[in-house]
């Protein structure tokens, strides 16, 4: 359905319910693009091209694929077969999109500030690493909005997993954000975030305030991750511990880049 004039957000499944990624076809006078396609699941590709075909088949223009996860690029390639238009990611991200997508590969590798023009709708690519290394956001310029892939998310954080993102990356990709003064963010899960600059310093202040937490924890003498684990998500579904301790080793190995803390397998003492 059209969200905005020209942003058009082609779900199967009901918006809100959890885990289910956006995924924006944005119309401009020219053309379109889209940016994240969804899971390759029965069915999600056949419903985007019905859509992109109830919308006039406009030239396809780009083919956005904010980062690396599946549900980013799944459907990449079907469209890019039916339209003809060039599947874009950063360069950090094309690598692990291309090893995953079966034959399929990213046509354009796009720099920060680089531009697509829609017409009447200018996109900006903004590389903001964090969640992944080559995480990628578009910034419309006519009306400021900002498309966030995992980036930012409608509710809640993103998680920075280590070896993929980093939490200080994350930080800096943050004030990035913010110096765009965006009017709405459009993120990759949840609902549209419509007091931008709030969520953004919201973002900052949590990850700043789990760090301090993080540093009591260790002068207390609890020094192992799962230590940490069970004092600070003490009623966290135990499908979703294996993402919290990694957002503990994430923010312990930016400690310990800054010289804060020390430690190997899991176990961490204060410098």
């Amino acid at each position: 359905m059209e969200i905005a004039p020209g942003i058009h957000n082609v779900l199967v499944e009901d918006a809100a319910a959890p885990g289910i990624t956006n995924t924006y076809m944005l119309i401009g006078s020219d053309g379109a693009a889209f940016v994240d396609t969804g899971w390759a699941r029965e069915g999600e590709a056949e419903a985007r091209l019905d859509y992109i075909k109830k919308m006039g088949n406009p030239p396809m223009l780009g083919i956005i694929c904010t980062h690396r996860h599946p549900p980013h690029w799944g459907n990449a390639p079907a469209i890019q077969a039916a339209t003809g238009g060039p599947i874009i990611s950063s360069l950090v991200e094309k690598g692990p999109i291309e090893e995953r997508m079966e034959g399929a590969k990213v046509d354009r590798v796009v720099d920060d500030g680089e531009t697509l023009s829609l017409g009447d709708m200018t996109l900006e690519f903004v590389h903001g690493p964090g969640h992944t290394y080559g995480s990628l956001a578009v910034f419309v310029r006519e009306s400021r909005a900002l498309f966030t892939g995992d980036t930012v998310m409608g509710v809640g954080t993103s998680v920075v997993n280590p070896g993929e993102g980093e939490i200080d990356l994350f930080l800096q990709t943050m004030d990035k954000f913010i110096a765009y003064n965006p009017s709405v963010i459009y993120p990759g899960q949840g609902p549209i975030v419509a007091d931008p600059l709030a969520k953004l310093r919201e973002l900052i202040a949590h990850r700043h305030e789990r760090e301090e937490q993080i540093i009591g924890l260790l002068g207390q003498s609890i020094e192992t991750v799962d230590g940490m684990l069970a004092a600070i998500y003490t009623d966290l579904d135990e499908r979703r511990m294996n993402l919290a301790r990694n957002q503990i080793r994430s923010h312990l190995i930016k400690l310990e880049s800054e010289g804060r803390v020390t430690g190997s397998d899991d176990t961490y003492r204060l410098t």
